[in-house]
């Protein structure tokens, strides 16, 4: 026993309730299994005469009875913290919940004055008492509810809890029954403390669910916790801390600065905060507690009092103080989520609107992360199903008044959430990774799309379609996109790649070699969105672009007499260099007028068309181009 508990706390985590109530358990252990062995070494030194051995065994015998009738409510009680069933009942129901065993107590401290529970006959011989029935009574009635705890909540308890649980009441019941039979075989101490070894191991020491740096536990078990709450129906609070610049600071100062400040932080909220403490991110700090809305909204203004404090600023840096930006989601649960992936999701789309200082959310933000993580479900779901639809928008040609080009834009829609637009979907698939799957659903059914239906027969040179920057991260998108042409028997001249203006080809080593590797395989390039992002003229140049698109913000601005001017410019400018010039957004015939007039060749627009599917697409060039040229008829 002694050595479980030097264990134990060589392995130490600053977790709550439960543990405080674990570690009662091993010490009364540790002092009942203690005074047990020095009242059997008493046994061949007392006399019937009473002498200080006497003394000595029967002290130790009332202290073993008094910490042992403690075991089985103590037990109890921890079963029903484990299961956080404790933490929605207050002091005064724990006093209430042990007093049956308090009350017990009493007879046992009295039992060197009445002899009830046990005494010595002939002061040598132990004999039980008429009252020691009591004691294996309330056993079995601790030992009952906590049986039925374990049961009611079956579906709660993790795996690995469960069976540590049921491992020690069986046990205990083992070594209670053959102990009662056998009096001398003293077998019930010690299966006791091998089945507590097993609860230690198996919930106590979970290193795979608590966060190594902090010793609290993890995102895995915040999520399962919550999992396992919300199934058993229960409310609750849940409150989500965010770091919002820790990663500015992660490149500012060394690893020990942060872990030293991640440390006081998670510390503090363990002091302050009532609940079960997680850290599910590395700039994220979750609490799981059953106080109410006011109580945490206590606890934002106690949390925004420490961001001020000098406890929480990193270091004086040539005497400037570098404090935290941070933000507070506090959500009801089931009432105002009801899934954990939301709850662990809390915080992530606020990081581009950094504020200073603390800022606490509400519902309307949270609807928002509601919103984003069953649109990465709803992704998800149609990158499984394949389940996009490819429109295309045509691009009519100045030049020859056909249209020779169009654009693949893609669609999605869903049974439950209806048409989502793709300025909502894409940045969030560009920020979970799913975006490479979804460029390579679009550009296998573009080329599907041409191999069925042959446009070119219409006057369709090529497709433009969308590249993301994350593509030419992955190494194998040049692969990827030769293997698929070379499955539809389709040839790189009939797709065009656009890529945005934020997309910085020159700088990023990577980047720029598969943007080279496309190019090797002839994909030439459209830059897509100029004017808004961070291009210059000397990228547009050095990156050989085919076309630039220009971007409809400037064509739709009115209210600013400064940007049609900018505007015609900008491609006057492109235009002496000999790119072609996509207008983007043209809706009117004045619009039209201004983008030709400024030596735009290639217009794309509602003037023309919207998107279309891809039989009415074709039914549009089909008919536009042959009456223009009959040659395509």
């Amino acid at each position: 026993m002694l050595g479980c508990i030097i264990y134990y706390y060589s392995h130490k985590t600053p977790q709550k309730d439960r543990s405080k109530v674990f570690e009662l358990i091993m010490f009364n252990m540790l002092f009942t299994s203690i005074s047990a062995f020095v009242s059997t070494l008493m046994d061949p030194l007392t006399s019937p005469a009473m002498n200080v051995y006497n003394y000595i065994q029967q002290f130790c015998q009332t202290i073993y009875f008094a910490l042992h009738t403690l075991l089985a409510p103590l037990f109890a009680l921890y079963v029903v913290l484990v299961n956080n069933w404790g933490d929605t009942h207050s002091r005064r129901g724990c006093l209430i919940f042990l007093s049956p065993a308090f009350l017990l107590e009493i007879f046992v401290l009295t039992n060197p004055f009445t002899g009830l529970i046990f005494y010595y006959q002939d002061n040598v011989l132990f004999t039980r008492g008429p009252m020691e029935l009591l004691i294996y009574a309330e056993a079995a009635g601790y030992m009952a509810f906590t049986v039925q705890q374990l049961w009611l909540y079956r579906s709660v308890l993790l795996k690995n809890a469960a069976t540590a649980l049921w491992i020690f009441i069986g046990c205990c019941l083992m070594g209670v029954m053959v102990q009662f039979v056998f009096q001398w075989f003293k077998l019930e101490l010690f299966c006791e403390a091998l089945s507590l070894m097993g609860i230690m191991l198996l919930i106590e020491m979970e290193d795979s669910h608590t966060d190594a740096m902090t010793g609290v536990y993890n995102r895995h078990m915040f999520i399962a916790d919550n999992e396992r709450y919300i199934r058993s129906k229960r409310k609750y609070m849940v409150v989500v801390i965010s770091l919002l610049n820790f990663k500015s600071y992660f490149r500012m100062f060394k690893n020990e600065d942060l872990e030293e400040m991640i440390k006081n932080i998670v510390l503090w909220v363990i002091k302050n905060s009532r609940g079960t403490v997680y850290r599910i991110a590395q700039d994220k700090i979750a609490i799981i507690t059953t106080a109410d809305r006011m109580e945490c909204d206590e606890f934002s203004t106690l949390f925004k009092e420490y961001m001020h404090s000098n406890e929480l600023h990193l270091n004086k840096f040539n005497n400037v103080s570098l404090p935290l930006s941070a933000s507070i989601d506090i959500v009801r649960v089931p009432e105002e989520i009801q899934k954990p992936e939301i709850l662990a999701e809390l915080g992530d789309d606020i990081r581009d609107t950094i504020k200073p200082g603390l800022t606490v959310h509400r519902e309307e933000d949270i609807e928002k992360v509601k919103r984003r993580v069953d649109l990465e479900q709803v992704l998800q779901k149609a990158i499984q199903d394949k389940s996009f639809d490819v429109h295309f928008q045509p691009i009519w040609n100045a030049d020859t008044s056909l249209f020779d080009c169009a654009e693949a834009l893609v669609r999605l829609n869903d049974p439950n959430f209806g048409n989502i637009p793709p300025m909502e979907f894409i940045p969030i698939a560009e920020q979970n990774g799913m975006i490479n799957d979804i460029g390579r659903i679009v550009f296998e059914k573009v080329c599907r799309f041409i191999h069925e239906t042959q446009p070119e027969r219409f006057g369709l040179k090529e497709i433009e379609v969308n590249l993301s920057i994350f593509q030419l991260y992955v190494d194998d998108t040049d692969i990827l996109f030769r293997n698929i042409m070379e499955k539809y028997g389709v040839t790189s001249k009939q797709i065009n790649l656009e890529v945005t203006e934020s997309a910085s080809l020159l700088d990023n080593e990577i980047v720029r070699a598969h943007y080279e590797n496309l190019r090797r395989l002839g994909f030439t390039f459209s830059l897509d969105d100029f004017g808004t992002g961070y291009s210059n003229l000397i990228q547009v140049i050095h990156n050989e672009f085919k076309n630039i698109k220009s971007d409809k913000g400037l064509l739709w601005d009115t209210k600013n007499p400064n940007s049609h001017k900018f505007l015609v410019e900008t491609i006057n400018l492109i235009r002496k260099f000999r790119l072609d010039v996509i207008q983007e957004g043209v809706e009117t015939k004045e619009q039209l007028d201004l983008v030709l007039k400024a030596g735009a060749n290639k217009i794309q627009g509602f003037y023309f068309s919207k998107p279309l599917d891809s039989s009415a697409f074709l039914n549009f060039i089909r008919s536009h181009n042959v009456s223009t040229n009959p040659m395509h008829s």
